[in-house]
């Protein structure tokens, strides 16, 4: 269990999980919290007498079959029907009033009725959010320490002899870092990390460290063909005998993995007596915003993903390395380098990373590795993960206003417009033409800016998890039957156009778009209908062109622009709520409901 810190920070922290975490109760369902609620005014309440004004006036969700339990509640049309007014809950019963403004508590009332599994995740998760409080108190001081001395602290662990690229880069990870994910309500918890390995090894610290090598036997080590860099270390380099390069095969390793777990991982598939351990580090590297993933500090466009014992965006989302990903994320990025190389819509607007490289050892998840390598063309420019646009800068203005700055004149319309244009144009033609949908989120989503042209640019990496509905593209795409077979993931493979709608809408649409229209729209001078107008004027442009193609646009245009329900994923219930039989999910990641307002109607 985690120690519950009790300062002011920790109580503003906890504030704001439990306002997370309730809204992110309504938004996902959870135990029928909003379906079989009943809908009161605060002049119907029994106990309205009890309770401030301010409080009582508005709505309010009766939920008699939790307590009963009564949450103040405020109409939503962005991801969800009902969201908090404000704490507390109450709880009501035989005349007896409870307010409840912690989340443990809360929680308890969301126990009625469950099973004993459905229960214990539910008491799992109560931990989960106090780590969530903890780290979120680090993670806090560390931006207050790193605003208070501007940009020029973030890269005291680096070389300074670096290309600008690169300091942008790292510049816009850390502040993406400290940006919460918009949907998952306990994202700042990364579990296993304790507030010391935090500092180690996260990127709101600007983590630096150096790796740890392991020698394992070549008949446990299955590498991709492609060559390794000439950087990769010899034997010697390690601190290992030379002639062990005609028996063994180095492979790194995350030195929390070395501290921590996987000793015993290794003791446990009985691979412990096969395996040497280097006694020398080597190779300098910085943490990302994938935690997993660090950045080569001495040659940056080499990124190295490391198999990781914590958990994040949900206890049931372990960060190591399925053996399947390492080939999977190859043939799906050579799918798409084959798409660019092809199509003229692709070839000057979406760069790719080079996933030819990894590893797997013995078949298993904590052993291996993959490692990434950006094209030449992010050295003239100016690279930006799509997580960071909404986050603060030192300055007070958002990512996104001061790249607007830096790059449109000071337009933030202008750089709004033609970054919908450019996700939509490229999005929209790899579902609707190819049958193949992305699970290009916010961190696997980067722009590439520069002064010259093109101005705009897309980069996606890492897409070993998206979805592809084979027979569409086969059907236009013939060469790629091999790729296709080739994949291992066979929950990449869909039947129908659907899946590909559901992750076109929930990661697209509304993590990558929708977020950053709302963000633009809580600042003073943007109209969220004027932001939305646009994203929909975008859209019918793109499916009318393509539908004059000949592609069949009937799906995208029904579920974009004229149904009124959408679908979101229900990451809180999938990934730490419930189990896969509860959930009927064969992914924790992809599991939806149809229940978040359409934002493109009406707008």
């Amino acid at each position: 269990m985690n120690a519950v810190i009790k300062t002011e920070a920790a109580d503003l922290q906890a504030d704001y999980i439990c306002r997370r975490v309730v809204n992110a109760l309504l938004r996902e369902n959870v135990h029928d919290c909003v379906s079989r609620a009943q809908v009161l005014a605060g002049s119907e309440l029994a106990f309205r007498q009890q309770l401030s004004v301010e409080l009582v006036d508005g709505a309010w969700l009766c939920l008699a079959h939790l307590g009963p339990l009564y949450i103040p509640v405020e109409p939503c049309d962005f991801m969800q029907v009902w969201q908090l007014r404000d704490l507390p809950v109450i709880c009501y019963e035989g005349n007896e009033l409870k307010f409840y403004s912690d989340i443990n508590t809360i929680l308890d009332c969301f126990q009625q009725g469950l099973s004993e599994s459905l229960k214990g995740e539910l008491r799992h998760f109560v931990d989960e959010c106090q780590t969530a409080i903890n780290h979120g108190v680090a993670c806090e001081q560390a931006r207050q320490q790193l605003f208070r001395q501007g940009q020029s602290s973030l890269h005291s662990g680096l070389q300074r002899e670096k290309p600008d690229w690169f300091t942008d880069m790292m510049y816009f990870e850390r502040l993406a870092s400290f940006q919460d994910h918009p949907f998952y309500p306990t994202a700042r918890a990364k579990l296993g990390f304790s507030t010391g390995d935090l500092c180690s090894y996260a990127p709101e610290f600007g983590a630096t460290f150096t790796l740890r090598w392991l020698a394992v036997p070549q008949a446990l080590y299955k590498q991709n063909p492609a060559t390794l860099p000439t950087w990769w270390p010899k034997f010697s380099d390690v601190g290992l005998a030379e002639n062990l390069q005609h028996s063994h095969c180095l492979i790194p390793v995350h030195p929390f993995m070395q501290q921590q777990h996987l000793p015993a991982l290794l003791q446990q598939a009985q691979l412990d007596e096969q395996i040497i351990w280097a006694s020398q580090p080597f190779l300098r590297v910085a943490a990302t915003l994938s935690v997993r993933t660090v950045v080569v500090i001495q040659d940056p466009r080499w990124h190295l993903k490391l198999p990781l014992s914590i958990r994040t965006l949900g206890a049931k989302n372990i960060r190591t390395i399925k053996p399947s990903t390492i080939k999977d994320g190859h043939t799906v990025q050579s799918i798409l380098a084959a798409i660019v190389d092809t199509d003229a819509d692709f070839s000057q607007q979406l760069l790719l990373t080079d996933e030819s490289r990894g590893a797997e050892v013995g078949g298993q998840n904590f052993l291996g590795f993959i490692l990434r390598h950006y094209p030449a063309a992010v050295e003239e420019a100016c690279l930006v993960p799509v997580a960071a646009l909404v986050a603060e800068t030192p300055s007070g203005f958002s990512v996104f206003e001061s790249l607007a700055q830096r790059f449109y004149a000071g337009s933030v319309m202008d750089f709004f417009r033609e970054y919908v244009a450019l996700t939509l144009r490229l999005h929209l033609r790899l579902w609707v033409r190819y049958g193949i949908a992305l699970e290009s989120n916010q961190q696997n989503s980067v722009l590439v800016l520069s002064q010259q042209q093109p101005r705009l640019r897309l980069l996606l990496k890492d897409n070993d998890a998206g979805r592809i509905l084979p027979e569409q593209l086969i059907e236009r795409f013939p060469e790629q039957a091999s790729g296709v077979a080739a994949l291992q993931d066979k929950r990449i493979l869909v039947d129908e156009s659907l899946p590909l709608a559901q992750m076109f809408t929930t990661i697209t649409f509304q993590l990558n778009i929708a977020v950053l229209a709302e963000d633009l729209a809580k600042r003073e001078g943007f109209e969220r209908s004027v932001l939305y107008a646009c994203v929909r004027s975008q859209i019918e442009e793109q499916l009318t062109e393509l539908d004059a193609q000949g592609e069949d646009v009937a799906l995208a245009r029904r579920m974009l622009l004229e149904e009124e329900s959408q679908y979101l994923k229900y990451l809180l219930r999938a990934a730490s709520l419930e189990d896969k039989q509860s959930t009927g999910a064969s992914d924790v990641n992809k599991f939806y409901g149809k229940s978040a307002p359409n934002m493109l109607l009406g707008k």
